[in-house]
């Protein structure tokens, strides 16, 4: 085998295959339910307060329904302080997009998320810097783990990082033109330690619930920091300490905070459905 030539990889390609690979997998997914008889409707859904209604917010029809199961998913956190452009600054949804390769860039916090992308951006030839505002990096890893994670995905990587820090304020840069700029503040403290100077920065933060004008206190459901609370059925309940079971209203996925993981809320769907047919 010869190879003519410097061997490039192509950005633009990259993030279409990404994209092409949601895509698909939404593709199927939605075949799947219409192979099964399911009705599909583009729009958002919300309680209207009155049991088995569901409004579509766009269009203001109402449907009935015997069982109604929230799962509205969440969205990227993003914290006090931060502004996101989704060009140089931004969150998972706009790092998908792949807009550019920036020589350096700044992590905002070192979870699970934070590494996935430290391993793509790295391997593109990008520095990377973590922020953290806990005293180690992965801090909700379990440590044995965390230690397989550094020696594997940083410790010969182009990456360090700074713990015991809040970026507590994230200015957008130009392309080219003008860095992304980041004031941290020590964690206890709050006075200023360092400001970076950064092609871009992604906010890792963690992610919410997206339940937000859901209409769940016309239903009379109160959220903690905007989960709803379920029980082992994944029925809903009005509150998080000794709530009532809202009849007929279920909840799954991210929205009730269990595991904020996609095959836990798939397991979540399962057991809401199996409940609900007995």
């Amino acid at each position: 085998i010869k190879v003519e030539g410097e061997v490039k990889f192509d950005r633009e390609g990259v993030a279409n295959h990404a994209k092409q690979l949601a895509n698909r997998v939404k593709g199927n997914l939605e075949g799947s339910l219409v192979a099964l008889g399911v009705d599909i409707v583009d729009g958002r859904g919300v309680l209207t307060g009155k049991p088995n209604e569901v409004k579509d917010e766009s269009s203001g029809k109402v449907y009935t329904a015997k069982d109604i199961i929230l799962a509205p998913g969440s969205i990227p956190f993003v914290p006090p302080g931060v502004t996101v452009d989704e060009k140089t600054v931004y969150t998972s949804d706009g790092a998908l997009e792949l807009q550019s390769v920036p020589e350096w860039v700044a992590i905002i916090g070192s979870g699970y998320i934070g590494l996935e992308f430290s391993d793509v951006y790295t391997a593109l030839g990008s520095e990377v810097t973590f922020i953290e505002a806990l005293p180690n990096i992965m801090p909700t890893f379990d440590r044995e783990i965390a230690k397989q994670a550094e020696r594997l995905l940083i410790r010969e990587r182009p990456i360090d990082y700074r713990t015991g820090v809040f970026a507590s304020e994230v200015t957008p840069g130009i392309p080219g033109e003008k860095p992304v700029t980041i004031k941290m503040i020590d964690a206890q403290t709050k006075e200023h330690v360092e400001t970076l100077e950064v092609d871009a920065a992604m906010v890792a933060t963690g992610r919410v619930p997206a339940t937000n004008g859901m209409g769940l206190e016309d239903a009379g459901i109160e959220t903690q920091r905007g989960f709803i609370a379920v029980d082992g059925k994944m029925r809903v309940l009005s509150k998080h300490e000794d709530g009532d079971v809202i009849p007929n209203v279920w909840c799954i996925g991210d929205a009730n905070g269990k595991m904020m993981l996609a095959h836990a809320a798939s397991a979540q769907g399962i057991s809401a459905i199996e409940n609900i047919c007995g």
